[in-house]
């Protein structure tokens, strides 16, 4: 146990403190987490459009008229997910480096905007529509321009405006009035430094910096990154962080939830356009089907414990666990540096993704819609949100039992171990 111990706190520990504490990384996580409310505004909307058995129920006509009515919000947040990105990714860059947060996300936006084709090609139409924007690159396919672009834009806004390349006004001039002409010289450079870009890509094959980056990096990316092995090596180092005492999802998904959301927006692209869903490995695929994981280690301590700790633990957890609240269980059983929970902590993850990919890769339950479920959805609830079927519930309800019963063997064993220790104390 303690040989143990000592190799995942030398080689672990270091890497999971570094992912948790690296500023880019906590600007990125910032900024998923800013644009959210949008992302699940239009994926309520695509629910109510899309839920099962609902033109039976409500007559067409009623229909037609709340999808035009609705239609809307899906278009104004999840098709323009990345022309928001760009510009919140500028703006928490700037209050990392305590600058000009607001006139940063300005540039950033802009600074996208300038990246992007202002010409569009229409089936039927000769020639190319210029001085309009392409909706499909402010969307999901304009991702990672979108996080680069706010990365970099906030970095040479940020910069300039730290070594003082600004018009300076007497000290008379209200400060709201200083305030456009402090940044005009950093913005213009800033724009200057990407109208060079688009233009230098203009004389590549790709014609523009979105065509480039979604042909030879986000693609590619999504195929590796939204993969069965990548979601086992993922899930199997979210579980031994969380084993060592450090929130496994907070640090992980800093890295992969740029591929995964590009996934979901892949995926939600393709439900409304009423085509299936290309990717398996999603943000909903791991917010729905894993946390169950959590109700199966208290279900099985509620079942086969008769130690106080594990007793009182459990019922304490049952109401976090509903909503995927795992904090109570892993703290209190504890499954922190807990050598004999370790291996179902871990094996259970592993199985549940495999169980989850087969059921959707044999075409047994349907691939995740691309709709956006909060994480504390309650289980079985989410299962049908994210798929848009019962089968989606089913699959949760097998991974639940299957969890379940891989727990018990080893939540007997540590309870037999916590009952001789509370026998002792009381002989004591």
């Amino acid at each position: 146990m303690d040989k143990l111990n000592k190799v995942l706190e030398k080689y672990l520990v270091p890497i999971g403190s570094y992912l948790s504490s690296n500023k880019y990384l906590q600007i990125l996580r910032k900024s998923m987490l800013a644009i959210m409310p949008l992302t699940i505004a239009g994926s309520v909307v695509l629910i109510i459009n899309s839920f099962p058995f609902i033109d039976n129920v409500v007559p067409a006509a009623i229909m037609t008229e709340v999808r035009s009515l609705l239609g809307i919000i899906s278009s104004v947040s999840l098709s323009l997910v990345a022309f928001y990105l760009a510009g919140v990714v500028s703006y928490y860059y700037a209050k990392e480096e305590k600058t000009e947060p607001l006139f940063a996300m300005i540039v950033g936006i802009s600074s996208f905007l300038i990246l992007t084709p202002l010409t569009l090609e229409v089936e039927g139409v000769k020639d190319l529509i210029t001085n309009v924007i392409p909706m499909s690159w402010l969307g999901g396919k304009g991702l990672f321009v979108a996080l680069i672009t706010g990365f970099l834009s906030g970095y040479v806004f940020n910069t300039l405006l730290k070594k003082n390349l600004t018009i300076k006004l007497p000290s008379s001039v209200p400060p709201m009035v200083a305030a456009p002409f402090r940044i005009l010289v950093p913005a213009f450079i800033t724009f200057l430094v990407f109208a060079i870009i688009r233009y230098a890509f203009t004389f590549t094959p790709y014609g523009n910096v979105h065509t480039l980056f979604f042909d030879v990096l986000q693609t590619p990316l999504m195929k590796l990154g939204a993969s069965l092995p990548a979601m086992i090596v993922i899930v199997i180092f979210i579980q031994t962080m969380w084993f060592m005492g450090l929130h496994g999802q907070s640090i992980t998904k800093a890295v992969i939830l740029p591929v995964w959301e590009a996934a979901t927006f892949a995926n939600l692209a393709a439900t409304q356009a009423g085509l299936k869903p290309e990717y398996i490995f999603t943000t909903q695929f791991h917010d729905v089907f894993m946390p169950i994981q959590f109700t199966s280690l208290i279900i099985a301590c509620l079942l086969v414990s008769k130690s106080v700790q594990l007793k009182s633990v459990a019922k304490l957890s049952v109401g976090s666990a509903i909503f995927n609240i795992s904090e109570p269980v892993v703290f209190g059983a504890p499954v922190v540096l807990n050598v004999m929970l370790l291996i179902p902590w871990v094996l259970v993850m592993v199985v549940f993704v495999l169980i989850t990919w087969g059921a959707m890769a044999s075409g047994l339950c349907p691939y995740p819609t691309g709709a956006v479920i909060p994480w504390t959805t309650p289980p079985f609830i989410s299962g049908y949100l994210a798929t848009g079927s019962i089968m989606g519930v089913v699959v949760q309800l097998v991974n639940f039992i299957v969890g379940t019963l891989i727990y018990i063997p080893f939540v007997k064993m540590y309870d037999k171990q916590l009952l001789k220790d509370e026998q002792l104390q009381v002989e004591e």
